[in-house]
């Protein structure tokens, strides 16, 4: 998927100002809550997928995990997070897949606050 996740500054008057996106190549659950059984597991082409109270962590050191605000000037934003953003996966329900919040950006740290789940 060239889309899996999209990440989005807006000012504001709604302009977006900085994006990011996360593309994916397999959806597997590599940790799950104690008691729960992976079951998607992408090596040797399994099945794929997100079992429920799973997840598919991606670590900060794997590259372009990042919205780059380097142009930004400090001040008040939105951050829009959005996974499965054009509904290519099947879900039971899309009401979740997104979460906007306040983002408080200085010269040297940003703060994400007041986040709202609503669908992309």
């Amino acid at each position: 998927m060239e889309v899996f996740a999209t990440f989005d500054v807006y000012n504001s008057t709604g302009q977006r100002v900085a994006e990011g996106h996360k593309a994916s190549f397999c959806l597997e659950d590599n940790q799950c809550l104690p008691g729960v059984k992976p079951r998607y597991a992408c090596a040797n082409y399994g099945d794929q997928g997100i079992s429920v109270n799973c997840s598919d962590i991606y670590k900060y050191t794997v590259d372009c995990q990042w919205v780059d605000i380097s142009d930004l000037d400090p001040g008040k934003y939105t951050l829009k997070v959005a996974v499965n953003p054009e509904f290519k996966i099947p879900e039971m329900s899309f009401e979740n897949n997104a979460a906007v919040c306040d983002f408080f950006y200085t010269e040297t740290y940003g703060t994400v606050t007041n986040c709202v789940v609503q669908r992309p």
